[in-house]
């Protein structure tokens, strides 16, 4: 199982997304979040094809299987758990290692803390 936790930042949702290979070319993806648009996504990815000559996840991004539903379910197009979501499909199958992704946005002028 893949694991990835995602603050999603001023919307204040964070959302936990696992995946599990169910069979030797699908997996399954799960969403935790207060974030009901996110959580709308779960019932169309209990079984997306990652390979094979009809997969749905690894294609051009209007192609893709996840963000043709986070198309239809997420509002806000800024939103960082659809990549996430394919980094962790990418990592539960092999085909990546496990790495952070960092997102660091600021302003010039203004200070963070």
């Amino acid at each position: 199982m893949a694991r990835a936790e995602v603050d999603a930042g001023a919307c204040g949702y964070s959302a936990v997304i696992t995946v599990r290979q169910i069979s030797k070319d699908s997996v399954q993806v799960q969403i935790e979040s207060a974030c009901e648009m996110l959580t709308a996504m779960n019932e169309e990815m209990t079984a997306l094809k990652w390979r094979g000559k009809d997969h749905q996840v690894f294609r051009r991004i209007p192609e893709s299987a996840i963000y043709r539903c986070a198309s239809c379910h997420i509002r806000h197009t800024g939103c960082p758990v659809p990549g996430a979501i394919i980094k962790a499909i990418e990592v539960e199958v092999g085909a990546a290692v496990p790495r952070d992704v960092t997102i660091r946005i600021s302003k010039d002028g203004e200070n963070r803390i």
